[in-house]
């Protein structure tokens, strides 16, 4: 990971939540996510990406779609702020809607 670099690449998509007692999401529930990583290798670290997901949680992950943000002035939203500095200092950060798409 390059905490050194400004630019923080955005995968976007969906995953499952696999956590059984959680007051937040629901079991079984599928969310959108969005996975920030400095790591401008993801497409080759996809496993390690994944990895990191599914241990905070969630499984049937799948990404659809990568943004590269170079400017964190271009970022609106407080959420995805706060995610890309902790994306900056620990090579990765996981954003997930609250709402689900899909309720089980």
């Amino acid at each position: 990971m390059d905490n050194t670099s400004n630019t923080v690449y955005v995968l976007s998509g969906y995953a499952k939540c696999s956590m059984t007692n959680n007051n937040k999401y629901k079991h079984g529930n599928q969310h959108s996510i969005g996975l920030l990583t400095t790591d401008e290798n993801y497409q080759d670290n996809l496993q390690h990406l994944t990895t990191f997901v599914k241990d905070l949680g969630w499984d049937s992950i799948m990404f659809c779609m990568v943004e590269k943000v170079e400017d964190i002035n271009t970022l609106e939203n407080d959420v995805l702020i706060s995610s890309f500095i902790r994306a900056k200092e620990k090579g990765l950060s996981l954003v997930v809607n609250d709402l689900p798409i899909t309720v089980h």
